[in-house]
């Protein structure tokens, strides 16, 4: 099993091309995969409240800053969980909200092996405050709303110590505005593999390569390489093919409560810089979603 899921690794690392995409990026998908992928709530046991936050190219006037609010919960012992999302994200005059309802479904396809299915529908709100502008240009003499619908599906192929899924939280692609200032959104694709490889009883090593493709704009990826310590701290760096080093840490508070931190820098010698880093906050909480329920640690 851990040839095939190295050889997996090699061949999805072959893909190297960067490109940018117009959803929200995280540092801490490997923790918040509800995010990019609707079937990742079946890799848990346990109900799950996560908030996360991201404040991108911290002193740039304009610059993205996010925050998104998830909850999922298994609702029978036949696999099924449900679970809801929230997003918002400001870029310049831009917001975007989101709202979405969730449905994932499991199955054991071998005594160790499961496969899950997932199914996301949602609303999005796409707001220009263009009265802020300082213009007299009549294409932005207004504040202008739309709303669109969205669709998206993922699967999950996972066992205890190994996860790989496809994602498309954005699967339909569409046009918002006027004809001066449309903007056209396109389907986003994810793939994440992972495997935890048991180095001691107080040390575990998980390497993480997600690939982000976004129609028209090619490929690009993100690849993690992090350590868990006693089941309590996880420690990790990440590179990402935008040029850009990510220094991340996890602590377990407790059973049920858990925090992580990120700090991106780009590389690039042309955006070095206090203006050009990138913090994200990310809070949890599980519960157990039947009295005797039993919170168990995550890897995923």
């Amino acid at each position: 099993m851990k040839k095939v899921i190295i050889s997996l690794f090699v061949l999805l690392a072959c893909y190297l091309p960067s490109k940018a995409q117009q959803d929200p990026l995280y540092s801490q998908y490997m923790f918040n995969g509800l995010a990019i992928n609707p079937a990742y709530a079946s890799l848990d046991e346990s109900a799950r409240l996560t908030v996360d936050g991201r404040n991108q190219w911290v002193g740039v006037d304009g610059a993205p800053k996010t925050a998104t609010f998830s909850f999922y919960s298994p609702i029978n012992e036949k696999g099924t969980t449900l679970g809801l999302s929230a997003m918002r994200e400001s870029i310049t005059v831009d917001t975007r909200t989101d709202l979405n309802l969730f449905a994932s479904q499991k199955v054991h396809l071998t005594e160790e092996l499961q496969l899950a299915m997932g199914l996301m529908v949602g609303m999005s709100q796409y707001k220009e405050n263009n009265s802020s502008l300082t213009t007299t240009d009549p294409t932005f003499a207004s504040n202008l709303s739309y709303m669109k619908t969205n669709v998206g599906f993922g699967f999950a192929l996972f066992t205890e110590n190994f996860y790989l899924g496809l994602g498309a939280p954005m699967f339909k692609s569409f046009d918002i505005g006027k004809s001066v200032n449309r903007i056209v959104t396109k389907p986003h694709y994810y793939m994440q593999a992972a495997y935890v490889f048991d180095i001691n009883d107080d040390l575990k090593f998980k390497p993480t390569l997600l690939l982000r493709d976004v129609k028209g704009s090619g490929l690009s990826y993100d690849f993690n390489a992090s350590v868990l310590l006693r089941e309590l701290v996880w420690l990790g760096a990440s590179w990402r093919s935008e040029k850009t080093v990510t220094g991340m840490v996890g602590v377990r508070i407790s059973p049920q409560f858990e925090m992580g931190y990120s700090y991106d820098t780009p590389m690039n010698s042309n955006l070095k810089g206090a203006q050009s880093v990138s913090h994200e906050l990310m809070l949890s909480y599980r519960f157990g979603w039947s009295s005797d329920h039993e919170i168990l640690p995550r890897l995923f």
